[in-house]
C-alpha cells in the first residue's frame, strides 16, 4: 500500500500531464545532435546525415561511384558506395582532406619531387574539385545556425528551472528578479525556437537550390552533380517541431501553484 501511495503521488497522471513537456527536451537534443554530427565519422547512420552529396559530372571508369557527402563540421567519401571515409572538416585543407578520403586515387608520377627524391603525391583533379568545393559550400554557405539555436536553447531551459524555483519560493523583497528571469526564459526558448526554423528553412532552401542549378537538364555543361541530403531536413524540421511545442508549453510548466482553500481559510 505504501509503494501504491507513493507511486500515486508522484506518477499519477495529474503529474505525468503536467510533467510531459518535459521530455519533449529528450527529442529536441536528439535531433540537433544527430543534424550536427552528420558525416564526422562512420559510425552507424552518421554517413547518411549530410546536407549535401557531390559527384563528377562527368565520370571515367575510376571516378564512376565516386561521391563526397558534406556535414555542418563533417565530410564523408567514397569510391563504391558502400565503405565511407569520414572526417571532421571545419578549418581543414583540400588536398589534406582529399588525401585521407582517396587514398586509392593518388597519383604519385604527377607530383613534384621532394628533397629526398621520391615523387609527392596529388590527387585526381575530378576528386580535388569535388573536396574544394565542398569545402566552400561548408565554411560560406552552410553556417551552422543549429549549434547557436541548441546552445540559447540549454540556456532556456536554466532560466526555466530558475524560475520554476522562484515561483515556488517567492522573494517579496526581490520582485523585478522574478521578471527578469522570466523575460530570459521566455526570450531564450523562442529565440532558439526562432533559429531552428531558421536553420531549418535556410537548409531545405538553399539545397534544393544548389541541386536545381546542378541539373543536368538544366545547365549546359555542370562540372559537379549536387543532391540535397533529406535525412538531415528531416531531422532539423522535427527538431523545430517538438521545439515549438516546448516553448508554447512553458506557461503551462511554470504557472503558480495555487494556495490551498484550507490555508485561505486559515489566514482568514
Amino acid at each position: 500500500m505504501v509503494l501504491f501511495k507513493i507511486a500515486k503521488a508522484y506518477f499519477g497522471p495529474a503529474k505525468l500531464i503536467r510533467f510531459a513537456p518535459f521530455f519533449l527536451i529528450i527529442p529536441i537534443f536528439l535531433f540537433q545532435a544527430l543534424s550536427l554530427s552528420g558525416c564526422v565519422s562512420t559510425s552507424p547512420g552518421l554517413p547518411g546525415l549530410y546536407v549535401v552529396s557531390l559527384r563528377p559530372a562527368k565520370v571515367s571508369d575510376a571516378t564512376r561511384d565516386v561521391q563526397v557527402r558534406l556535414g555542418y563540421y563533417g565530410i564523408c567519401a567514397t569510391v563504391d558506395s558502400d565503405k565511407f571515409l569520414c572526417q571532421t572538416s571545419s578549418g581543414a585543407n583540400a588536398d589534406v582532406v582529399a588525401t585521407n578520403l582517396f587514398p586509392t586515387f593518388q597519383n604519385n608520377a604527377a607530383g613534384p619531387k621532394t628533397g629526398n627524391g621520391n615523387a609527392s603525391t596529388t590527387t585526381l583533379p575530378e576528386v580535388h574539385d569535388l573536396i574544394a568545393t565542398a569545402l566552400d559550400l561548408q565554411a560560406q554557405i552552410f553556417m551552422s545556425i543549429l549549434a547557436g539555436a541548441s546552445f540559447l536553447f540549454l540556456v532556456g531551459l536554466g532560466f526555466l528551472f530558475m524560475y520554476k524555483r522562484d515561483l515556488a519560493r517567492p522573494n517579496p523583497d526581490k520582485p523585478r528578479r522574478s521578471a527578469i528571469i522570466k523575460r530570459g526564459t521566455y526570450g531564450m526558448l523562442f529565440l532558439s525556437t526562432a533559429l531552428v526554423f531558421t536553420a531549418s528553412l535556410a537548409t531545405t532552401e538553399t539545397t534544393g537550390a544548389l541541386a536545381f542549378a546542378a541539373n543536368p537538364n538544366r545547365s549546359s555543361s555542370p562540372t559537379i552533380l549536387i543532391k540535397e541530403g533529406v535525412a538531415l531536413q528531416v531531422l532539423q524540421w522535427m527538431s523545430f517541431g517538438f521545439s515549438l511545442l516546448f516553448t508554447l508549453a512553458v506557461p503551462f510548466l511554470a504557472r503558480q501553484k495555487r494556495v490551498p482553500a484550507s490555508s485561505e481559510k486559515e489566514e482568514i
